[in-house]
């Protein structure tokens, strides 16, 4: 996950910016190769000021989660094993009906990502959703022992029979690896 804007300031508020980097994924950029394994498109994590495809400053959901998890315990209440049916604005915080609880009352509920059920109850189904024939997965894998040369570990050429797979450098011990299938157009 990118660590930008709105997110940077309040992990910053939240002292801790520190703690995300040292757990970062420190990725140095991407790069997309032809058969031949030539480079088609590169960008560095610097590409458009630290805001472009490569973050400055990238963590794995599971490291983000556990991090924020452990900050805030001490301080949140967390409901697992539920969801919320019903949240209606009272001015001063939430009221939450829950599909196998009772119905409680909050400070804040919090919705992520753009398919959230959560989200959609609270905004409707705003989400505007455009297939473009491109489908990305992003997955990790055990990572080699470090390179000294700049660029993806390993790379599958672009092309019909499987998908281009462009791992990228970084110190975290399991490898993010971004996948493009190939469009049939």
């Amino acid at each position: 996950m990118d660590l930008r804007g709105a997110g940077r300031d309040v992990a910053r508020k939240m002292d801790l910016e520190r703690t995300l980097r040292a757990h970062a994924t420190r990725e140095e950029g991407i790069r997309f190769v032809d058969a031949a394994n030539r480079t088609k498109a590169a960008f560095t994590s610097g590409a458009f000021g630290g805001q472009g495809p490569i973050a400055d400053l990238e963590i794995l959901r599971a490291d983000l989660s556990r991090i924020l998890f452990e900050a805030t315990y001490p301080h949140a209440e967390y409901l697992f094993g539920d969801e919320i049916t019903q949240p209606s604005d009272t001015g001063k915080g939430a009221d939450g009906t829950f599909r196998n609880g009772p119905g409680r009352a909050f400070d804040l509920v919090a919705a992520d990502g753009a398919r959230s059920r959560t989200r959609d109850l609270i905004f409707g189904d705003t989400t505007d959703i455009r297939p473009v024939g491109l489908t990305t997965a992003y997955f990790t894998i055990p990572r080699e022992p470090p390179r000294t040369a700049p660029g993806p570990a390993r790379t599958t050429p672009l092309g019909d029979a499987r998908p281009p797979c462009a791992p990228t450098p970084g110190h975290h011990p399991r490898l993010p690896v971004l996948a493009l299938p190939a469009s049939r157009r």
